[in-house]
């Protein structure tokens, strides 16, 4: 196994493994994800009804830059014959993911020369290619992701230039801090933290400041732009968003949670107890390195979200690719301070196999489930119903989200409502019926086909103790009334 694994290997099998994500985590993460750039972009592709746009697109505070991406994309695919909504998101993953293996590799090949201990490198490079929620997060078509990905990678650009930077690449680095602030404008604190930290302590000449902040500026006007475009008038989409959000107190409205929810979802969700290293890499180079520049980067961008009263970790996503780079420099800062052993220990090496077993199981579910379980439900009856045909629902309907689900619909797709007691059917018209109780649809139609349910048929064999009747799962019937 070890030949397999060798470094000069890793990057191909993290490029196989980000593949095999992007292909099967359909769906989204979060409704941003899906109803604020793929509605977005359905409503301009006329699949979308305004009336069916969550309120964010009438407050313009979402950019439309990625919603732009998603336009083109699908543009493209009609060009040569497809109109797949499934394949043009997949698509969107596998550029997404390929934008993450881009910034993995710059960061590998800018801080890979810089690690001594031989252990620290090939864990740097594991880290980089294998952390579980990394690798989840790296194919999402997403702001969070891409900002992160496009800070990261200017972010690169300029260490790769240890001694002095050359205006090309400062002018380029800019550029492409200022597309990440376009996408997500949370990323401008670990910009400010970047610039901050390049005047003060690396001391950038002021030429050299002003190229960066010249890039920013070029990027940032496309960005708006394109808002005036896809928006129909000259807006500021952050401002926007900071002034409904924050001002206004919107986001506040979603939740309001305490100072150190951070600490304790992260430990919760990314997977406990290695969640604990994730959690104790940046205090670690906070309190033993901070002149380093991963430390004045961090510090404004977590302190900021911790002030902010509405929290979900997928707000601090933009750093998970400065994670692994956290993590190594936290050991080295350790061990610099007076455990040059610490990687001799026994209790290092039983820690380190407890991690990385716990983080490839972990790895394995993300790599092979769907990010939302109900697209199966969408792509089989679109896969599977090309003809104009009517789709009816026992109580909930399974394309009302937050929002009404249009993109992964077919326009002929009739959307008939719920089943009442004074519903009345064509005779010998064959209709689609979705039910979370296969009794509402059994009792009614005798002869009946189900084409789709939320669990494969093998699970049906495994019913203990009635645990599938107790289980939130969709039934979608073909029936002929």
């Amino acid at each position: 196994m070890g030949r397999y694994l060798r470094m000069d290997r890793l990057p191909l099998w993290g490029a196989v493994v980000l593949i095999i994500t992007a292909y099967f985590s359909t769906g989204f993460h979060h409704w941003d994800e899906h109803f604020q750039i793929l509605e977005f972009a359905g409503y301009k592709l006329g699949i979308t009804p305004y009336q069916d746009l969550p309120w964010e697109y009438a407050a313009r505070i979402r950019p439309a830059i990625l919603p732009s991406l998603a336009l083109l994309v699908h543009h493209l695919f009609t060009l040569f014959g497809s109109s797949d909504p499934f394949a043009v998101a997949f698509f969107l993953r596998l550029l997404s993911a390929a934008l993450s293996f881009t910034a993995t590799m710059l960061m590998i090949r800018v801080f890979l020369p810089g690690i001594a201990d031989e252990r620290l490198r090939y864990a740097f490079v594991l880290l980089t290619f294998f952390t579980w929620f990394a690798v989840y997060g790296a194919v999402r078509f997403s702001s969070e992701n891409w900002s992160g990905d496009l800070f990261v990678i200017g972010f690169a650009l300029l260490m790769r230039e240890r001694e002095r930077t050359s205006f090309r690449t400062l002018l380029v680095a800019g550029a492409l801090f200022g597309l990440a602030f376009t996408v997500r404008m949370q990323v401008a604190f670990l910009i400010v933290g970047l610039l901050a930290w390049m005047l003060f302590v690396r001391k950038e000449r002021l030429g050299g400041m002003a190229m960066l902040v010249v890039g920013i500026l070029i990027t940032v006007g496309i960005g708006i732009v394109i808002d005036r475009w896809f928006y129909g008038g000259w807006t500021l989409t952050a401002w926007n968003a900071f002034d409904v959000n924050i001002l206004q107190g919107k986001a506040s409205a979603f939740s309001k949670d305490p100072w150190y929810t951070y600490f304790t979802k992260t430990f919760t969700h990314a997977g406990p107890p290695i969640s604990l290293v994730f959690i104790a890499a940046p205090l670690i180079l906070f309190f033993l390195d901070r002149r380093n520049v991963l430390t004045w980067m961090l510090i404004p961008f977590v302190l900021v979200h911790i002030l902010i009263v509405h929290k979900e970790l997928r707000f601090l996503f933009p750093m998970l690719g400065l994670l692994p780079i956290v993590i190594i420099q936290a050991i080295e800062a350790v061990r610099a301070k007076g455990l040059p052993r610490l990687l001799e220990r026994s209790t290092w090496r039983i820690s380190t196999k407890v991690f990385w077993t716990i983080d490839l199981v972990l790895l394995a579910v993300v790599m092979l489930r769907p990010a939302d379980a109900e697209i199966s439900l969408y792509k089989t009856i679109y896969d599977g119903y090309p003809r104009p045909i009517a789709f009816y629902y026992f109580g909930d309907d399974p394309y009302d989200r937050v929002e009404h689900i249009h993109f992964y619909r077919r326009p002929d797709l009739e959307m008939a409502g719920a089943i009442t007691g004074t519903t009345r059917f064509i005779p010998n018209d064959t209709i689609l019926v979705a039910t979370k109780r296969p009794a509402d649809v059994e009792a009614r139609w005798p002869h009946r086909t189900l084409i789709y349910s939320s669990l494969p048929a093998w699970v049906k064999h495994f019913d203990f103790n009635g645990w599938q009747e107790r289980t939130d799962q969709w039934y979608v019937y073909q029936v002929e009334p």
